[in-house]
């Protein structure tokens, strides 16, 4: 184990001394993060450098889906900076883009139901969206650090099932045994909340950005593609990680 910071470049030469292959799956968003700017885009530039530097020959970064330059969250966007900074390096890359994190939702929106509360939705909650599991985030991280042929691709990675949050809440319910009131939070406070916490709390607006995304972005996924490129990986559905 080596101490390190992203933001401190000249921490980070420890961490990479003898390292043949790097695994970028840092971020500054959510509650306390140092925020995406700093960390997702100038600390994944830092260690993309001090990689070349050391003579690192795979690098692999995780995304995430739909990365643009015009992304409705800041870290979208970050990412997207990130990936470019990667293309242009000399390492041999692997982008890892997952859609949204099946355990994490499922902590967010499940957690109230189990304490007895009302469950939270961002939006209408009529959108389907699409969780992929970390577990097979993982699989394919490790695929791209050992396959040769998977240099210099794009790996976009979902579940099996495209669901709205409202289906979501459901499923949970019915598996808690729970029935809860659902609240929903409307588009209008959202963009209105995020414009009034930008300037003071970033980290807690860049929260609010991703429940924008929800009722308003893409984000389903089509899992043609990477079951043709994975034929042998069983992807794990919402079932199985709420029992």
């Amino acid at each position: 184990m080596v101490l390190g910071d992203v933001r401190d470049a000249a921490s980070l030469g420890a961490a990479v001394e003898g390292v043949d292959r790097v695994v970028s799956a840092m971020t500054g968003f959510g509650p306390g993060g140092a925020g995406p700017r700093a960390v997702d885009d100038e600390g994944t530039r830092n260690l993309i450098h001090i990689a070349e530097t050391a003579g690192v020959r795979r690098f692999v970064l995780l995304s995430m889906r739909g990365a643009a330059a015009a992304h409705v969250m800041e870290l979208g966007r970050m990412k997207h900076a990130a990936e470019g900074a990667l293309r242009a390096s000399r390492l041999e890359w692997v982008i890892v883009r997952p859609t949204a994190l099946m355990e994490l939702w499922t902590q967010i929106l499940g957690g109230p139901i189990r304490r007895g509360q009302k469950a939270t939705v961002f939006g209408s909650g009529e959108r389907p969206v699409n969780l992929v599991s970390a577990g097979d985030v993982a699989r394919v991280v490790e695929m791209a650090l050992c396959e040769p042929h998977l240099a210099r691709t794009v790996l976009e990675v979902g579940g099996p099932e495209n669901l709205s949050l409202n289906e979501i809440v459901e499923r949970l319910q019915v598996a808690m045994g729970r029935r809860t009131p659902v609240r929903h939070i409307p588009l209008g406070l959202m963009k209105l909340s995020r414009l009034a916490l930008q300037p003071f709390k970033p980290n807690l607006a860049g929260m609010i950005e991703a429940g924008i995304s929800f009722d308003t972005a893409d984000m389903t996924f089509d899992t043609t593609e990477l079951r043709h490129r994975f034929p042998e990986m069983q992807l794990t559905s919402l079932a199985d990680v709420i029992g």
